[in-house]
């Protein structure tokens, strides 16, 4: 029958009048009876036949081919509007079965949200009969399902445990007790209900073992599948934590058949696909150990604007197998926006995997910009996409900044502020603290890492960001590690007012931490970090250590104990043992075995990281050092320096190298240099060599380091000592230049013990140079008396001090009393320091021991 215009009363839609009709048709028995009852029951049939209907037409679209399956769900959500229409019409006593018929068509077209929506609005209004308690039950229990298999894709084990744990306690009995009450209307049989029962149970065994046998009776049934490689994949996980490997992977491949029974069978069905994607993400994560067939990786060709697709064999790998479900995902409803975000998400996962694999450097970030920005321009609202979208952004420059490269990517503040205040819950605030701490580590690379007027913004933005996560969940581990490991090193920020009361907080963020029961490598370190921090601070102050140094390393071995192959322990340990020798050598004492110790460490450390990490550089340290001792004992160093040359050498990248390697390798050849001018060579040829392993570059990279400076000072103080014996105005030149890093770093760190010693010396260099060119050096005398008297009111008895007056006061009068008491004391307190006196005045010098 055609419609004219007077189908329907003016106004009104033409669905409403329809529903009207329908409605009179449903209410005429109610109204003939009389009785409330009926009309109830009436109605609870009639939107019970009406969902029946969506389903099955639903699961007909499912079944057919692949095909694009838009038009067919706006037919069907025609219907459910049609429906929606007639339960607000038919008054109160429609509105818990019309909610709960909605709520069915949704959860068939794959609305898992909507579902919720409606099936939690009919009981909330009182609706709980069986058939309702039936749909919240399989709504609520693929929530849990889903939720728990995105738990997996956590690679911090602690995190994904809280995530578990918080999963069960939202979903597990509330399931069960709906499953209870809904006994008798399970679809298709009692034994996919007692399969429901079985998995929130979290007998697994026993819910895949009823689910083979519910698809075997029911093929056309694609949830028996769907639900059997979910629980097999969260049995594979079980079995991969407690180190049944194999028994893990033949679980995997039993989940891998089921889902390629439920896509095969619904070619149309989106979810099928979905389910795909969901579970090879997990397996990526899950294995990330797991080298055979399971390294992430990812190729393509030259993308299609607003189109991804993954180019590689089905059986490719998890990556692979996950691209293609999408792939076929999107074909089915090119505009749905599920697909998209789940490939963000991928790609994100991927680009952040630590056994990532690229065709080349920024494929993944490339592509995930190019979904993302299709994605917002179709919708700018879309909150997956933008936080997504920024996460990708922080991704690229963390890996710009590790592998030496520019990102020419959107500002990550401007993707910061995209995101509404109503939108920033916890990945938020993770994702803002990661951006901090980059650009905390960004500033310390250019900055130094104990420039604190440089980066003290940032990193005092990501305590208080970490403050905030905390207040939100405070039962990660690493969160507190990440919190306390910031408060560490803002403690060793010279412009640092409370230093201790930092080292405090970490010490309370260790503990809490550590009561969490947390079995990773972080929490030991945290534990070490802390109290080498502390010993610093002593040593600063010309303290006693005590027992930081004992303390740092038994935490550290303690952790060895339980992960006795982690690199980061060994270097950790390697650099608590070299400090250890350098307080024996500075108490006067042999650090011979110490190095030796520290040394094997770090070896162990560079062995376990496959020759990458810091153990080369802290290799290096330890024959830097070895190469200063035997200088100061008055020994050839050259074979200490080549070592520590080398391994520099092979701690620098290619590009701007490594700042502490570059920095490493001008001290050794500076050692190098002493050592060549106090044999009355010319030290310039140790120069050279520095020359040309350090590029340009890298030196600019590091001009603003305290470090840096203090080396290039010590350059050239070492040219002016050689050139004032032929060239006193040249020398001139070089004191100029040994004394303006100095000065620039104190704009820097104007409390700095170090660096006002090395002024110090510049100062007393530059006085015997015109002494012994017949000029005035008194001013030069005074200035350095006044610097030396200056450090030992802040830290008396220091030897170095000590030794630089005694070492002023002998140059104005060879006889001074004070000058042999300052020297006395000095080598009283580090017999080492005394060969290096007797070299420098070897007519004053005390007898030998």
């Amino acid at each position: 029958m055609k419609d004219s215009p007077n189908d329907s009363t003016a106004g009104w839609p033409r669905g409403a009048v329809l529903a009207l009709q329908v409605l009179w048709l449903v209410a005429a028995p109610a109204c003939a009876t009389g009785t409330s009852f009926q009309r109830d029951t009436s109605l609870a049939a009639y939107f019970s036949e009406a969902a029946e209907r969506i389903e099955a037409r639903a699961r007909a679209v499912d079944l057919a081919r692949s095909h694009d399956v838009r038009m067919e769900h706006a037919e069907l959500r025609d219907r459910m509007q049609q429906l929606s229409i007639e339960m607000m019409l038919s008054g109160p006593e429609a509105w818990g079965p019309g909610q709960v018929a909605l709520g069915r068509g949704a959860l068939a077209l794959g609305d898992l949200n909507a579902a919720r929506l409606h099936v939690e609005a009919a009981w909330s209004a009182g609706f709980h009969e069986p058939s309702a308690a039936w749909t919240r039950a399989l709504v609520l229990s693929q929530h849990y399902r889903e939720q728990r298999v995105e738990a997996l894709t956590v690679l911090d084990p602690d995190q994904r445990r809280v995530r578990e744990q918080d999963v069960d306690r939202e979903y597990r009995e509330p399931v069960l007790a709906l499953l209870r009450q809904a006994r008798g209307k399970e679809a298709p049989s009692a034994d996919y209900g007692a399969a429901l029962v079985a998995l929130h149970e979290d007998r697994l065994d026993a819910a895949a073992d009823l689910l083979e046998a519910v698809a075997a009776a029911s093929p056309w049934f694609v949830e028996a599948p769907l639900l059997r490689a979910d629980v097999l994949l969260l049995r594979s996980a079980q079995l991969w934590e407690e180190g049944h490997k194999d028994a893990a992977r033949a679980q995997l491949e039993n989940g891998r058949k089921s889902l390629a029974a439920a896509r095969s069978t619904a070619e149309s069905r989106m979810q099928a696909h979905l389910a795909q994607v969901r579970f090879e993400s997990a397996v990526i994560a899950l294995l990330r150990t797991d080298l055979p067939g399971t390294m992430p990786s990812y190729d393509r060709e030259e993308p299609v604007p607003g189109v991804m697709s993954f180019h590689g064999p089905e059986g490719s790998g998890p990556a692979g197998r996950a691209f293609s479900a999408l792939d076929a995902a999107s074909r089915l409803n090119p505009a749905a926006p599920v697909p998209p975000c789940l490939r963000l998400r991928l790609l994100n996962a991927l680009a952040e995997h630590p056994r990532r694999q690229e065709a080349f450097n920024g494929h993944l970030a490339q592509h995930a910009s190019e979904i993302a920005n299709v994605m917002l321009a179709r919708d700018p609202t879309n909150r997956c996409v933008r936080l997504e979208r920024l996460r990708t952004q922080v991704s690229r420059e963390e890996k710009a900044r590790q592998e030496r490269f520019s990102s020419s990517m959107p500002s990550v503040q401007d993707l910061l502020k995209a995101i509404p205040p109503a939108e920033r819950g916890l990945e938020f605030d993770l994702l803002h603290a990661r951006i901090l701490e980059h650009e905390v580590a960004l500033e310390n690379e250019w900055g130094g890492p104990r420039v604190g007027y440089r980066h003290g913004a940032h990193r005092d933005q990501a305590i208080n960001v970490w403050k905030g996560i905390l207040a939100r969940e405070y039962r990660v581990p690493a969160y507190w590690v990440r919190f306390g490991e910031l408060l560490v090193d803002r403690s060793l920020d010279p412009l640092t007012v409370n230093g201790a009361g930092d080292l405090d907080l970490a010490e309370e963020a260790w503990d809490k931490a550590g009561a969490l029961r947390t079995k990773a490598p972080g929490l030991w370190l945290l534990g070490a970090h802390i109290q080498m921090a502390r010993a610093l601070a002593y040593q600063a102050r010309g303290e006693a250590t005590g027992l930081t140094w004992k303390t740092a390393e038994f935490r550290l071995r303690e952790g060895l104990i339980a992960h006795p192959r982690e690199a980061s322990l060994h270097h950790g340990l390697g650099q608590v043992l070299l400090e250890q020798a350098k307080e024996r050598w500075a108490s006067g004492g042999d650090p011979t075995g110490l190095l030796d110790a520290a040394e094997a460490a770090q070896a162990e450390a560079t062995t376990l990281a496959s020759g990458h990490g810091p153990g080369k550089r802290a290799q290096a340290d330890i024959h830097a050092l070895r190469a200063e001792y035997a200088w100061r004992r008055g020994e050839d160093p050259s074979s200490h320096v080549d070592r520590a040359e080398a391994f520099y050498l092979q701690a620098m990248p290619e590009g701007p190298t490594n700042a502490e390697a570059v920095m490493g390798l001008m001290r050794v050849l500076q050692i190098q240099a002493r050592f060549l001018l106090e044999q009355g060579r010319d030290p310039r040829p140790a120069f050279d060599r520095g020359g040309k392993s350090i590029d340009l570059l890298a030196r600019l990279a590091l001009l603003r380091r305290v470090q840096y400076l203090r080396l290039a000072s010590g350059d050239s103080l070492l040219l002016a000592r050689w050139t004032s014996r032929t060239d006193p105005r040249q020398a001139e030149l070089h004191f100029d230049a040994a004394e303006a890093p100095l000065t620039k770093a104190l704009e820097n760190v104007p409390r700095s013990l170090e660096v006002r010693l090395d002024l110090g010396e510049v100062n007393r260099s530059r006085a015997v140079a015109r002494k012994a060119a017949g000029q005035d050096a008194e001013p030069l005398l005074a200035k350095g008396l006044a610097l030396a008297d200056a450090l030992l009111k802040e830290r008396p008895n220091w030897p170095e001090a000590l030794l630089l007056r005694a070492a002023i006061l002998r140059t104005k009068d060879p006889a001074s009393p004070q000058a042999r008491e300052d020297r006395d004391a000095a080598l009283k307190a580090n017999t080492n320091l005394a060969p290096g006196w007797r070299r420098q005045f070897p007519e004053d010098g005390p007898p030998a021991p």
